[in-house]
């Protein structure tokens, strides 16, 4: 169990966020008994790293107690700064620019004053709210606490790390030439370095009649409040949703919870086809059935109709579906009007190479604006280590961005599922399937190593060894795969502490 399973028991007053280590919610001071607790994995030891807390620090949805006794304080005692002051920095870097007020500027901003003591650092964000947790606004929805709990960063942070912080704040365009941004204001800030992290918008399809009151996107805290007033405002009582991913999902329960009788509309044959297995979408499909929300797969919105206000979703085959609240969840397009605009090229996202830097000198992307490879991952733990990675190379570093297996996480839907890596097995590929009420674990082998996972239930033990071994390719041997098979999964955790380095393969 982990420490914050216990103190949400005990009903004590801490936050929940992904419950994966990734967004930093929920951090806490462990004042004895460090050695009763599971170690950190990766994803944990860097969002620690990030929060720049003191060294007993730990995330309470990933430290679980293995034994014995510790004691903990919901407070986080406060780190000793991010370091020693720099001894050599390259001084003729005078002023920096970061776009975007998410994970990915924020953690940017933060490495470059972490590496560079003396240069102004400023940060342009679109939205009026400081950095918040992003993963929880379906809460915004649902919940009567508004904004609350969400954010993830004190005021005094900025202060206290010299960092300019611009809300409410448009960038309006970028002179290369010249290194300078230009504001919404008026004003225009120039930059020895540029950092681009705008982030990525909500795919709209081509859909009549969108423009109806009553129908929305959810990607932005303003967003979900903006539902939630107008839910109230009309008196709603039902609502389509039209996605069947993970922002689908969510919002689909976020809108239950306020009381509206919803139906999702999945255009494939299944939910989530692309991040689980059949059986897999079949439970998800039966949860979100028994919990009340009606999905239709096969189906897709061709309009919807209204008169003053949205009325109906019509769909392709002739079907319609009364509505008060329409919502689209069709993904997420970067941003890149901008970088696009100043002659930053472009595809799908801005382009970067392994070390952030895009096509053009002294300027760098991280998040999902930037595109790495062919992909844009949409990932808030992948947009953190990018931005690092821009960061410390924008100040002259040498850093490379190491190829990561995403992993996909669906939680606060009245679920807990995860799943990572490979997907469908292959004629030679070995599968382990282990499902019990209420749980189903799912283990990919290709050649005797792990490839892919799926856990669906509570299971934080599992989830962080099986994310691990994906991510290794940590070799399995045949006594610990019959182990699997009788649901005995603790022997991954054994597997992960003996393999030697050696065996690993090159990544």
């Amino acid at each position: 169990m982990s420490l914050l399973d216990l103190a949400e028991r005990a009903e004590q007053p801490i936050e929940a966020g992904c419950r994966m280590g990734v967004c930093g919610a929920d951090p806490v001071a462990v004042l004895d008994g460090m050695e009763c607790l599971s170690p950190p994995g990766r994803d944990e030891r860097n969002t620690l790293r990030r929060l720049g807390f003191a060294d007993n620090t730990r995330m309470a949805c990933c430290a679980r107690v293995v034994g014995g006794t510790a004691k903990v304080s919901l407070t986080p005692e406060p780190g000793s700064g991010n370091g020693s002051r720099p001894t050599r920095f390259d001084r003729s870097i005078v002023s920096t620019v970061v776009i975007g007020g998410g994970i990915a500027g924020v953690t940017a901003a933060d490495f470059l004053r972490r590496g560079h003591p003396d240069c102004e650092i400023h940060l342009v964000g679109r939205e009026s709210h400081a950095f918040y947790n992003r993963m929880g606004i379906s809460r915004l929805v649902y919940g009567r606490s508004a904004m609350q709990g969400l954010y993830l960063l004190p005021d005094q942070w900025y202060d206290d790390h010299q960092i300019t912080a611009w809300l409410n704040t448009l960038a309006t365009g970028i002179d290369l030439a010249e290194r300078r941004v230009f504001l919404g204001t008026g004003e225009a800030l120039p930059y020895d370095r540029l950092i681009l992290a705008m982030g990525a918008s909500s795919t709209v399809p081509p859909i009549e009649g969108l423009e109806y009151p009553g129908c929305f996107v959810l990607r932005e805290a303003g967003d979900a409040m903006d539902i939630r007033t107008y839910v109230q405002q009309f008196r709603c009582a039902t609502a389509v949703v039209a996605g069947g991913g993970l922002l689908g999902l969510e919002a689909a329960h976020a809108l239950h919870l306020l009381g509206l009788r919803v139906t999702v509309l999945e255009r494939g044959d299944r939910l989530l086809r692309k991040q689980i297995d059949p059986r897999c979408s079949q439970l998800v499909a039966e949860h979100f059935a028994r919990t009340g929300i009606r999905v239709l797969t096969g189906a897709e919105t061709a309009a919807v109709t209204g008169d003053s206000v949205v009325r109906a979703a019509m769909l392709t085959d002739g079907r319609r579906l009364d509505c008060d609240v329409f919502l689209v969840a069709a993904g997420i397009r970067p941003n890149i009007e901008l970088a696009r605009a100043a002659g930053i090229p472009v595809h799908r996202g801005v382009l970067v190479d392994d070390g952030m830097r895009t096509q053009v000198p002294d300027v760098y992307a991280a998040g999902d604006v930037a595109e790495h490879g062919g992909q844009v991952f949409g990932l808030w733990p992948i947009a953190a280590e990018q931005a690092q990675i821009a960061a410390v190379n924008a100040l002259g570093g040498q850093r490379s961005l190491v190829a990561e297996t995403p992993a996909m996480i669906l939680k606060g839907v009245g679920l807990e599922l995860f799943s990572i890596g490979k997907v469908r097995a292959g004629r030679a590929d070995e599968t382990i399937v282990v499902e019990r009420p209420g749980s189903y674990r799912r283990l990919l082998l290709s050649q005797g190593r792990a490839v892919g996972a799926t856990v669906l239930g509570h299971h934080p033990a599992e989830v962080a060894a099986v994310q691990q071994a994906v991510r290794d390719r940590v070799p399995v041997p045949e006594a610990a795969r019959s182990a699997l098979r009788a649901g005995d999964w603790s022997v991954l955790q054994s597997a992960l502490q003996t393999v030697e380095f050696s065996s690993l393969p090159d990544r």
